[in-house]
């Protein structure tokens, strides 16, 4: 038994997974074949979406204008 993380690609109408070939050799798995397979769609790590927040504001600025708020009191 192999664990494969792999990306659904389009195959005409429908969707297809490849098995890579390191996996077909020593699973000696042939065409025709049945294969059983358990589907959990990825749900990416916190890590792995760095870059992607995007702000309205920069905090550095936003800290300067809380700072200038407290001079007015």
């Amino acid at each position: 038994m192999c664990f494969v993380l792999t990306k659904a690609k389009k195959w005409g109408n429908s969707i297809g997974l490849v098995i890579p070939a390191e996996v077909v050799k020593k699973e000696r798995i042939r065409p025709g074949d049945s294969i059983e397979l358990v589907v959990r769609k990825r749900v990416p790590r916190l890590e792995e979406l760095g870059g992607t927040l995007k702000l309205r504001h920069k905090l550095q600025d936003l800290l300067g204008e809380m700072e200038e708020g407290w001079d007015d009191l």
